[in-house]
């Protein structure tokens, strides 16, 4: 009887089940990684609105106060200042 023959079929199958698992691994930690960058990105994102944000407050109450200034000079001399 050639025993070679009775295992060449199982090798392979083994193999391929091996590959398959691998590659679910594989993908597993590639959506890990894809996942985790999103979250950074995202974070990094709400961060910089953030920064944009405060500082878009800044300049509007800057520009406000510019403002209020401005009008109070009107009413109280009557003429704008240069």
């Amino acid at each position: 009887m050639n025993t070679t023959s009775l295992t060449a079929g199982s090798a392979p199958q083994g193999q391929a089940t091996e590959l398959r698992a691998q590659a679910r691994q594989l993908h597993e930690r590639l959506a890990r990684r894809v996942g985790l960058a999103l979250l950074a990105w995202s974070r990094r994102q709400d961060e910089r609105r953030s920064h944009d944000a405060v500082h878009l407050r800044r300049r509007t109450a800057e520009l406000a106060t510019r403002a209020h200034d401005e009008q109070y000079r009107l009413v109280t001399l009557g003429a704008p200042l240069a």
